[in-house]
């Protein structure tokens, strides 16, 4: 099975959200401060530290929840008729969306302490996170092919 083209979406996925966190970092850069509505600073300091204990939290969730659907996308069986390519691009395609989907929420928490009035080093740290997490979160060949070599087993043991 070919998984150059079977990776396709996920890699698109993974693309579009590197895309939209540089978007964003340029239009803060350039056309952000007017757009600033600063909070006093012991608000600010209370959301900023709320916003790097939420980053530092979601990168393991997002690890734990990688792991936990890239072993049901191995394990749940497939439906009877199923096309077995079909099936394991779709299943590998949410699992890169949901990771990815969780780098773009820590992304935002970087625009909104931004919004707050927070100087813009908070803003680059939490979107570096999110760029750092969709790289170490994308989609990876050696991952799908166990997926395919785990349903297929277990399709041959069905069929003997």
């Amino acid at each position: 099975m070919k998984t150059t083209n079977s990776l396709l979406f996920p890699w698109f996925i993974t693309a579009f959200v590197v895309t939209l966190l540089s978007m964003s970092f340029i239009f803060v850069h350039f056309y952000g401060a007017p757009f600033q509505q600063p909070l006093e600073e012991s608000e600010r300091i209370f959301w900023r530290t709320i916003f790097y204990i939420l980053a530092i939290l979601i990168l393991p969730l997002t690890n734990l929840l990688r792991h936990i659907f890239l072993r049901l996308n191995q394990t749940m069986p497939l439906l009877f008729g199923a096309n077995l390519e079909k099936t394991v691009q779709i299943r590998y395609a949410l699992t890169v969306s949901i990771s990815q989907s969780m780098m773009i929420l820590i992304g935002s928490l970087g625009g909104m302490i931004f919004y707050f009035g927070d100087p813009i080093n908070s803003f680059h740290i939490l979107t570096g996170l999110a760029v750092l997490g969709a790289f170490l979160y994308r989609p990876k060949n050696a991952e799908y092919q166990q997926i395919i070599d785990a349903l297929t087993d277990k399709q041959e043991n069905e069929n003997d």
